[in-house]
């Protein structure tokens, strides 16, 4: 009984460090490079920087049963899900939203850096559901509070 419990504990434990699965295009570690205030801020938004500074600099890790990062990021118990979305879906409908036209939302998400459609998105599925959103394949960014945090992967 005490081997099985413990072969058990083993493969658990060795599934939590295995890479994401193959359906979702962020498996590996991931870098928060900088952030922006989004799109839909006015001039006047000043930016939380202890909220920023504990992102910005910070590593995510994208593993398959799991999702190591700083605060809200981590998630220990993710359901991945790939998905196809235009501009106007990314940062939770933000530029949707805030555009109210689906052309000047894709405009904005343009000059975000997003230049191909569709935006291919990882849904997380996660208590404080984040959706990052790919620029290519090693770079995407998700909104949190206003403001649009890019990464950058470090390892696959």
């Amino acid at each position: 009984m005490l081997k099985t419990i413990f072969a058990a504990t083993i493969a658990m434990l060795l599934l939590a460090a295995l890479p994401a699965r193959a359906d979702n295009a962020l498996a590996g570690i991931w870098k928060i490079e900088r952030a922006e205030p989004a799109p839909w801020v006015d001039a006047t938004f000043k930016p939380d920087q202890k909220e920023v500074a504990t992102y910005v600099g910070k590593t995510v890790k994208f593993l398959a049963r799991s999702i190591k990062g700083p605060a809200l990021l981590a998630c220990p118990d993710p359901n991945f899900e790939m998905k196809d979305y235009s501009g106007d879906m990314i940062c939770q409908g933000g530029l949707g939203e805030f555009f109210k036209d689906a052309a000047k939302a894709e405009e904005a998400a343009t000059k975000l850096g997003f230049k191909t459609r569709p935006i291919k998105t990882l849904e997380t599925g996660c208590e404080h559901e984040f959706d990052f959103h790919m620029t290519d394949t090693d770079h995407a960014a998700f909104a949190l509070d206003n403001m649009i945090y890019w990464l950058k992967r470090t390892q696959k």
